[in-house]
């Protein structure tokens, strides 16, 4: 990857201290940049290349609460605001693992909606709640495996560029969301021919 010349690239300990989150990584960090100067990033080798370019519970609450609309709008505009403030603490977090710890309430939140579909009065495809379970395994193991940071760990340097734990979670997010999508088309081929209770 090399259409563009990009600027001289910082080691670790000259990088801004909000990236100075994985102190394996020894080399090839941005400067500070501008937006033209983000988007020049695309074409020129650093250490963030393989993040920019591998990088829902929404339809889960929406089905697994079908049959009590008011509840389930509750849960919708709940849910959302979890999100946003979780993706508020994980940007301004200082450590991997307080940034794992902002997503805390939104798992939760994914594990009560899988106990009310398993024993209270969910609905949902019964294919379609072990594919939401393997989609959330995936997203935890990738954020423990930015925790951890390994391989980097054990040889510091050899993984600034590629095969680095923050570039493999992001493949365990895409394994995630390939996981949320075939649950999700289970359960919108399930609705199809699903009825609510009447009164429900």
């Amino acid at each position: 990857m090399g259409l563009y010349q990009g600027p001289r690239l910082l080691d670790f300990a000259k990088t801004p201290p909000h990236l100075q989150f994985n102190k394996y990584v020894l080399t090839g960090y941005r400067p500070v940049s501008t937006a033209q100067e983000c988007l020049r990033s695309l074409f020129y080798m650093h250490n963030e290349l393989g993040n920019i370019y591998t990088h829902g519970a929404l339809p889960i609450i929406y089905i697994t609460l079908l049959c009590y609309p008011a509840v389930q709008q509750t849960a919708l505009l709940a849910y959302i605001l979890l999100s946003a403030h979780g993706i508020y603490y994980a940007t301004t977090a200082r450590t991997n693992i307080r940034r794992l710890k902002a997503f805390t309430w939104q798992a939760l939140f994914r594990f009560s909606l899988f106990l009310f579909r398993v024993y209270g009065n969910g609905v949902g495809s019964p294919n379609s709640l072990r594919l939401f379970v393997i989609m959330d395994a995936f997203a935890v193991l990738g954020g423990l495996v930015n925790i951890i940071q390994i391989p980097e760990r054990f040889s510091p340097g050899l993984f600034d560029n590629w095969g680095n734990s923050h570039q493999i979670m992001h493949v365990m997010v895409v394994c995630s969301i390939i996981y949320m999508h075939w649950g999700t088309m289970e359960d919108l081929n399930w609705i199809k021919s699903f009825q609510c209770p009447t009164g429900g």
